[in-house]
């Protein structure tokens, strides 16, 4: 068996999203961007070995990632524009 059959692609994508869930475990929201990594690696990979169930389940998984990193970012802006709000209000 030869580990890197697939270019080492299968393990840069499960090694992606395991350091994911580790960030995003730890509440970095770039675990999004890693999963997102690790997410067109998997879309590579399902190309490569003509698995369309693979290329659609990874890109459906992509779109999810990219809307929790935005949300995630929105959330903190308007986070950060409550508390500069409440610490006017408290002067």
């Amino acid at each position: 068996m030869n580990l890197l059959q697939f270019y080492g692609i299968d393990w840069f994508a499960t090694a992606c999203g395991l350091g994911a869930v580790f960030l995003l475990g730890n509440k970095n929201k770039f675990g999004f961007l890693v999963f997102m990594m690790a997410s067109v690696s998997w879309i590579t990979f399902g190309l490569y070995v003509g698995s369309y169930a693979i290329v659609t389940g990874s890109s459906i998984f992509f779109v999810m990632h990219l809307r929790g990193f935005m949300k995630w970012r929105r959330d903190e802006k308007e986070n950060g524009y409550l508390q500069t709000q409440q610490i006017k209000v408290a002067k």
